[in-house]
């Protein structure tokens, strides 16, 4: 359940920084692993 979620989180993310980034809406993602996993350790670790 938890794998679908994180995957439904991931394609929706990925729409709409595409959908802000370039204006059109098709259905590739802009994100890429190594960058989603930067974005959530960077949101889940508190700077020094």
């Amino acid at each position: 359940m938890f794998a679908v979620l994180l995957y439904n989180i991931w394609r929706l993310t990925g729409f709409l920084l595409k959908g802000g980034i370039d204006g059109e809406m098709d259905y590739t993602s802009v994100l890429t692993t190594d960058e989603c996993v930067e974005l959530i350790v960077s949101a889940l670790i508190p700077p020094d």
